[in-house]
């Protein structure tokens, strides 16, 4: 996959998860097997709004050439998504949410963590 298609990818996941919890934020909980509050509400929208950003930051590099800079926003979607895949599965040993209910997620935090890495251990694939 060329590096700017990645880089969409990463995007359009960001931005739908974002968009999900930020204005659907009981949606989100429900999509999490939790119980939709008024506490969940706000902790979803605080994660949609980062999300959102995330989406944003993914979005303006898409085209650039491999850099420094575009290193650290590599870094950055990994640490992202490798720690968001250990959280989640932390959560389902926990007993806190359902394996289904942070399935998807799983596998968003696993497309773009195998991408991020690929293309910082392949800085040349364009």
């Amino acid at each position: 996959m060329k590096r700017e298609y990645y880089f969409w990818v990463a995007a359009i996941l960001a931005l739908l998860f974002g968009l999900l919890m930020f204005f659907a934020p009981g949606t989100a909980a429900g999509a999490f097997t939790l119980t939709a509050s008024p506490d969940t509400d706000t902790i979803f929208r605080v994660l949609g709004s980062v999300m959102l950003g995330v989406a944003l930051l993914n979005f303006l590099v898409r085209n650039h050439p491999m850099s420094e800079t575009l290193k650290a926003v590599l870094w950055g979607n990994a640490a992202i998504h490798g720690i968001g895949l250990v959280g989640d599965l932390w959560s389902v040993a926990a007993g806190s949410v359902s394996f289904g209910g942070v399935a998807i997620g799983l596998v968003a935090h696993l497309v773009v963590f195998a991408g991020a890495a690929y293309y910082l251990w392949q800085p040349d694939a364009a």
